[in-house]
């Protein structure tokens, strides 16, 4: 579904950071010999920068690799978001985080084809996630319908033939869940990072804060007002908002879908819709930092 390489407006500017640099540098060689040198290795080091940074911008543009001599994008997944990258040095990289544009009508959700891709590769995604979680964390494993109260710390959490209630309060790092049956998610708790799974319909209540979510039901997803997020929430029959979707604070670039419907809640429906990485399109960053 690539719209093609729109070069006009990103070859000047790759063109233009290359030639302030190459002016930079011719000036720095008129300076005294000490200073110059520390001037020339932080210019140096700011052409790095300039370097990764066109590298990625050429990139989002549909330039093919080897079109500018300049680092290679390396392209992953930061959940459900294509996180590119971008070498700096031996140490550092500049990273993009980067979604599916979509025009204003979201015209291509309105594919059953498409929508069930995202469905699946979100599934699929989510599962290894969860499942495959790193140290510190370790996956817990119980059995029958299991309650959590109160304040607890990071968790990694299974549940087998039953259901999973979570009333939270304080502030979470982390938090996985998957759960074969209900899981309903309530309190007055703020996570860092809330991944959930549910073979069974999923639940959010109360005052609850996802700085990043990931949610998922093979059945529907309800969120009710208090709820703030951002992140994405997928559901295969339906996602509501019984209190209506205006009382559900969504930060950009938040994305709901239900695979079996075509119809996207109110606030969604804007120029600035952005689609997880599992279909192909445009892609639109929202996020630039060097790590």
């Amino acid at each position: 579904m690539r719209l093609g390489v729109k070069s006009g407006a990103v070859l000047p500017l790759v063109l233009g950071i290359l030639l302030a640099v190459t002016i930079l540098l011719t000036s720095l060689l008129q300076m005294p010999g000490g200073v110059r040198r520390v001037a020339v290795r932080s210019a140096q080091k700011q052409q790095q920068i300039y370097d990764a940074e066109s590298a990625l911008i050429a990139y989002l543009e549909g330039f093919p690799e080897g079109y500018f001599k300049l680092p290679k994008v390396e392209r992953g997944r930061l959940g459900p978001w294509a996180d590119l990258s971008a070498s700096v040095d031996s140490i550092r990289s500049i990273h993009v985080l980067a979604g599916i544009a979509c025009d204003s009508a979201c015209n291509v959700l309105k594919s059953a084809k498409f929508r069930r891709e995202i469905y699946e590769g979100f599934k699929q995604q989510l599962n290894q996630e969860i499942m495959l979680v790193k140290p510190p964390l370790k996956l817990e494993i119980k059995s029958g319908n299991r309650r959590l109260f109160g304040r607890i710390p990071s968790k990694a959490l299974q549940v087998l033939d039953g259901d999973l209630t979570l009333d939270l309060e304080g502030e979470i790092s982390s938090g996985r869940f998957i759960g074969d049956g209900f899981v309903e998610i309530r309190g007055n708790a703020v996570f860092d990072t809330l991944r959930v799974y549910a073979r069974g319909p999923l639940t959010f209540r109360g005052r609850l804060k996802a700085r990043f979510l990931e949610a998922f039901s093979e059945d529907r997803i309800e969120i009710s007002s208090g709820v703030e997020f951002s992140g994405v929430a997928i559901a295969r029959h339906e996602i509501v908002f019984p209190n209506g979707a205006d009382k559900v604070m969504m930060h950009y670039p938040s994305f709901v879908m239900a695979a079996e419907s075509a119809n996207l809640p109110l606030e969604l429906e804007q120029d600035s819709v952005l689609v997880p990485d599992f279909i192909s399109g445009d892609l639109k960053p929202f996020v630039w930092n060097i790590k």
